[in-house]
């Protein structure tokens, strides 16, 4: 516990505004002698210290990037039929639609005489139909994965991540709301509401899946040792097969 509570100091820290620079140095010694369960740990200390979990998301945030690349770890280390895996390629799978997303709201913004048979648009209408996807894929971590992580020290970062999970609902469904009510729109107006989406949609949605690659399935597999458990996992999954690689209907 000692660990955790000098990990949660350096964390408040960062939320203080000291120099970065010096906290960064400091954590990586420390990172050095930490297991990711203290990561845990730290993080429900900081939730029952007062911190809200707005705050606490950028933290995390903050903290990943002193981390390093767990994710790639993951990769190596993770079996091809791990639910985990399957999570991740998700993942991979989502951050190039938001990469997509970005693009076309770009040719949106410079199109001249936009209708619904422009390419521009059409590409808009098919990207929203993978993203609507992410729903999907974040409940089976929220009935499925999230549920059996409360029992272990990764309940608190749970919290936090299902919160997100409606933020991101949300915001998928405004960009369905724009895209599906194109013709009520003057083009001008449509142009605005798609580059205000995007822009807020993108930065959240690739920091979420940052955090879950590399904070909260690093932390998952170090604490969660019982094969059976994830297994029983991969077995009640399974009927959901891949999410995001067959688009949605927007409507």
């Amino acid at each position: 516990m000692e660990k955790a509570r000098k990990l949660a100091d350096i964390l408040e820290r960062v939320r203080s505004g000291e120099d970065p620079t010096k906290i960064r140095q400091e954590a990586r010694q420390l990172l050095s002698t930490l297991r990711l369960s203290d990561i845990s740990r730290a993080h429900k200390y900081l939730v029952g210290s007062g911190v809200s979990f707005d705050q606490l998301r950028t933290l995390v945030y903050a903290f990943a990037s002193i981390l390093g690349d767990q994710f790639a770890l993951l990769r190596a280390n993770l079996s091809p039929d791990h639910p985990v895996r399957k999570v991740l390629a998700e993942h991979e799978m989502f951050e190039c639609f938001l990469a997509d997303l970005e693009e076309v709201n770009l040719m949106i913004q410079e199109a001249t005489g936009l209708t619904e048979l422009s390419s521009e648009y059409r590409r808009l209408e098919h990207i929203t139909g993978h993203l609507q996807a992410i729903d999907i894929h974040n409940q089976r971590e929220d009935d499925l994965i999230f549920p059996v992580l409360a029992n272990y020290p990764c309940k608190s970062i749970c919290t936090v991540l299902e919160k997100a999970h409606w933020r991101i609902k949300n915001m998928v469904g405004n960009l369905t709301m724009a895209v599906n009510n194109f013709k009520n729109f003057e083009p001008v107006q449509f142009k605005i509401q798609i580059n205000a989406i995007t822009a807020a949609i993108v930065p959240i949605m690739r920091e979420h899946i940052f955090q879950e690659d590399n904070i909260l399935y690093p932390v998952a597999l170090d604490v969660l040792k019982d094969e059976r458990v994830w297994w029983r996992i991969k077995q009640l999954g399974e009927e959901m097969g891949y999410c995001g690689f067959d688009p949605q209907p927007c409507q």
